[in-house]
């Protein structure tokens, strides 16, 4: 099945910006501290979760959860067009109260057992387990710095489907 994903372009129904609406969405339904603030998310760990989802969607379901690229930067994976989205906020927490996102349900409640995975995670945490991953280093390492889908996929497969 993997193979014939590679060979042919698969466009996605969302873009990463949509899906990134939609995680910032459910970063800011966690509330922590005696005030009970929005927890939210820095652009850094929203790089991170990104890229943990869209692994999952290569190895899971054969298909991209987005069509846009990942590129390897010094602090792991980045998709290009969310960060300059986000930049202005620096290190800084970006919150949304309300889910802005176009997505279906199934897709939806995918993203959601996504974020229950990774989303307790520090953004430093998300880094170095991107840092250990072959798809992150290879790429770091290349000229191009674009992080493949058929790198991901091949990475990412056996280790989700065992």
């Amino acid at each position: 099945m993997w193979m014939v994903m590679t060979t042919q372009l698969i466009k996605s129904p969302y873009s990463a910006e949509n899906v990134a609406k939609h995680f910032i969405y459910l970063a800011s339904q966690v509330f922590v501290g005696d005030n009970k603030e929005r927890e939210g998310i820095t652009n850094l760990k929203l790089q991170k979760i990104l890229y943990f989802a869209q692994a999952y969607y290569l190895a899971k379901l054969s298909r991209p959860l987005f069509s846009e690229k990942i590129e390897a930067w010094e602090y792991g994976p980045v998709v290009p067009v969310v960060y300059d989205l986000y930049k202005k906020n620096g290190n800084g927490t970006i919150l949304l109260e309300k889910d802005e996102a176009s997505i279906s349900v199934e897709d939806k409640e995918n993203l959601k057992r996504i974020w229950d995975l990774f989303g307790g995670y520090s953004a430093g945490r998300l880094v170095d387990i991107a840092h250990a991953h072959s798809p992150w280093r290879e790429a770091y390492n290349s000229e191009d710095k674009t992080i493949s889908h058929k790198s991901i996929g091949e990475y990412y497969t056996p280790l989700l489907n065992k």
